[in-house]
């Protein structure tokens, strides 16, 4: 708070000052006052006023100071209400009221909300757990069943469960981090782990699988790297061309190792290339492949950002695209306490 602002939000009170020292120095006039008299009690008026003006100023200003300081400060800005000091002037008192009735009535809210959206989580968890045992119970009776017609039910079914699992990540995508387990794991491990989901999919497609280096220790979460893996395999399947590839290298740097998954697929454009981890952006290949939910490297990006991994994307349009992984080593292990 600026003292030239102050003074101008009180102008009224200037005004009133300067036309009541005018009427009383005409009376004190009129009567003959002697002006030495005169000087004196206009001095102690405007000494008086200038007195409680400063004085009222000083305790704004610090008071206002002090509460865009703690704002700035705060992370949980609706929290201020809570931590305030209650300011001894009426108006900021009024104010202080004011800012934790509402802080109040935005916390309960926001609380309500988190309820709301556990609630919807916990039941998401439970219906994609409910939902597996009817789908495992499908994919066993076309095993004792085999044909034509329950072999393509079970390529439905497959897609089904894919997606029942995108679903679970999806709704444990906020606080996924409760369900990790990091372990020592080798990239050998979580490739093959991914592969053994897609690997039907990927025969059906006519690709193959090419590995390179890929026995390097890393510490990750196996479950969730195999899903992230997943995802990038499936995208491969979905944007092929003829003769799909799928390659699988690594080698490590000083702080990190590299995870490489190419394809020789359509690839990407540069205009979409930058949003490709945008929630539900899908690009003009999504316009050509109906397909495409523009979730599936939204929650990799996401789940990556959680676990410390770092994902990148490499693509030329008709060139193919490459996904990079970088698992940190030393500064992973410490975050992990291992």
């Amino acid at each position: 708070m600026k003292v030239k602002d102050y003074a101008a939000d009180h102008i009224f009170s200037f005004l009133c000052l300067a036309v009541s020292g005018l009427l009383i120095f005409a009376l004190l006039w009129l009567i003959e006052t002697p002006m030495v008299f005169i000087f004196f009690v206009e001095s102690i008026m405007l000494t008086a006023y200038l007195c409680a003006f400063l004085y009222d100023y000083w305790r704004r200003r610090n008071y206002y100071t002090q509460l865009w300081k703690i704002l700035d400060r705060l992370e949980e800005k609706t929290l201020i209400g809570e931590i305030l000091v209650r300011p001894d002037f009426l108006d900021g008192q009024i104010l202080d009221e004011i800012l934790r009735r509402c802080n109040k009535y935005q916390n309960d809210r926001l609380a309500d909300a988190k309820q709301d959206s556990q609630e919807y989580r916990e039941y998401l968890d439970s219906w994609v757990h409910e939902i597996k045992t009817p789908i495992a119970a499908a994919r066993l009776i076309i095993e004792n069943h085999k044909n034509t017609t329950t072999l393509r039910i079970d390529d439905e079914l497959r897609r089904i469960d894919g997606f029942v699992e995108q679903v679970l990540y999806y709704a444990r995508s906020a606080a996924v981090e409760k369900d990790f387990k990091v372990e020592k794991t080798t990239l050998h491990a979580l490739v093959n782990s991914a592969l053994k989901t897609y690997s039907k999919p990927l025969i059906q497609a006519g690709g193959r699988p090419v590995f390179c280096g890929l026995d390097i220790p890393v510490c990750a979460d196996t479950k969730s790297c195999s899903f992230i893996i997943g995802q990038i395999i499936s995208n491969s399947i979905k944007y092929r061309t003829e003769n799909l590839q799928v390659s699988f290298s690594a080698y490590e740097e000083q702080n990190a190792v590299r995870l490489l998954i190419s394809d020789n697929g359509i690839g990407i454009s540069s205009a979409d290339l930058p949003r490709v981890f945008d929630k539900g952006f899908t690009g003009d290949n999504g316009r050509r492949y109906s397909k495409s939910t523009g979730i599936g490297l939204y929650l990799c990006k996401k789940l990556c950002g959680k676990m410390n991994i770092g994902i990148t994307i490499q693509s030329d349009l008709g060139q193919g695209t490459t996904v990079i992984l970088f698992f940190p080593q030393e500064s992973y292990l410490q975050e992990a306490g291992l």
